[in-house]
């Protein structure tokens, strides 16, 4: 098996571990790191049961591997849960789903801020803004979020978007705003890779 991709999940635990920021975690990045440890595990079921000296080195990197990469995770979300308090973004790239939750606590701490102010103004925020007859507000779970890719390679066939929009064809280096949703097998198989609009996001 890899040393390589030991070692880069090694690291990336370690170097979260010893800085208060969030560390660049690319999506491509992960999925390798997720396929390696499925590697292992398919090497374990796969050998001999004569071959016990084998099956304990592949149990104990199984082990060390899930350990690594759970605390990695578990880490991260540390750092994007007190990001989301304070209501800044983190400085170092987030994969999708870390995005999706950073957006998610984000508009959940801010509606929280905009309860207190109801609180102690004595003024519903939404006597402010009412929505008309024809319109309802949505709600948080209604939020889609999108995200801007390129592509590093084409695709020949159209999508339709969790928001019902048609996507596509996509021609090598394209770049497009789809919903994240969308993105996601794309940004772990390497088709795309994600375009920061803020100086501190992946590519």
């Amino acid at each position: 098996m890899s040393n390589t991709l030991y070692k880069d999940i090694s690291a990336a635990w370690a170097t979260e571990k010893a800085n208060e920021e969030l560390q660049n975690l690319e999506d491509l990045r992960l999925s390798k790191m997720t396929e390696y440890l499925s590697k292992i595990r398919y090497a374990l079921t796969e050998t001999p049961a004569e071959n016990q000296l084998q099956a304990d080195m592949y149990t104990q990197e199984a082990l060390n591997l899930e350990f690594m990469l759970k605390d990695l995770l578990m880490l991260r979300r540390k750092k994007i849960i007190r990001a989301a308090m304070a209501q800044r973004r983190p400085l170092g790239a987030m994969v999708l789903s870390e995005e999706e939750l950073y957006n998610r606590l984000l508009r959940g701490f801010e509606g929280h801020s905009n309860f207190i102010r109801e609180t102690l103004t004595g003024i519903p925020s939404s006597t402010l803004t009412q929505p008309t007859e024809d319109s309802e507000a949505p709600s948080q779970d209604d939020v889609v979020d999108y995200v801007i890719v390129r592509f590093l390679r084409s695709i020949d066939d159209s999508i339709i978007g969790i928001d019902e929009r048609t996507y596509g064809p996509f021609k090598k280096e394209d770049l497009i705003t789809i919903p994240a949703a969308n993105a996601k097998v794309w940004l772990t198989d390497g088709t795309v890779v994600r375009v920061s609009t803020d100086g501190g996001g992946s590519d």
